[in-house]
């Protein structure tokens, strides 16, 4: 529980048992192993939540039962989307310490089976900079693990708050910013100013 909590962005216990319907001390024993077992109606309840299954909640429990196969060894949930703009899952740690405010999700992506990193969120497009790549309501899925090299698409978080889709090259003191589209302009950021940078994995034509 603890970790489809950290991998699905929820910070603390309280947050979970506020969404769970329970008491915070309730999900402190969880994590704790102070139950010798759950009621099925909490697993449920739980998996829900992380919308995952009952199985991927019982994986590293007891090895016998994984060695069977019932159990993948790590199953991650699936992607929360975000709106371009607003800021990334709490999963997403920054440089600088402030009260996280959680965004809302709009909806959910499954995840690509070769995406590996437990922090990986989408981003959905609303602005027309990066045409023709990528059109208004597409979902850019981002990977904040992956080493941003010259030449990536990275969701960039600025410390000033803004946070686009660019093209990224490095240049000294900063990064180049490129949008596709020229009727954007491209800009120079210092490193100082840029709070992270993720890279651009996949993109997805959004279904509404």
């Amino acid at each position: 529980i603890r970790r489809l909590r950290a991998v699905t962005g929820l910070r603390t216990q309280k947050a979970l048992a506020e969404m769970l319907g329970v008491p915070q001390p309730q999900v402190s024993d969880w994590e704790n192993d102070r139950y010798s077992s759950l009621e099925i109606s909490s697993l449920v309840k739980i998996a829900k939540v992380f919308r995952c299954s009952v199985d991927a909640l019982l994986a590293g429990i007891d090895a016998d039962y994984d060695r069977i196969g019932a159990v993948p060894a790590m199953t991650l949930p699936d992607i929360a989307v975000v709106a371009e703009g607003d800021v990334p899952p709490d999963a997403v740690t920054t440089r600088h310490e402030r009260a996280p405010r959680r965004p809302e999700i709009l909806r959910w992506l499954s995840r690509p089976k070769d995406l590996g990193d437990p922090q990986a969120y989408g981003v959905e497009i609303l602005g027309d900079s990066m045409l023709p790549a990528y059109r208004p309501n597409m979902i850019a899925i981002v990977s904040p693990e992956l080493e941003v090299l010259d030449g990536d698409e990275v969701y960039c978080q600025l410390v000033s708050g803004e946070r686009v889709v660019r093209l990224v090259h490095t240049c000294r003191g900063g990064c180049i910013l490129r949008p596709y589209n020229p009727a954007h302009s491209t800009r120079v950021v210092r490193r100082e100013k840029i709070e992270a940078m993720h890279v651009v994995v996949y993109s997805r034509a959004c279904d509404r």
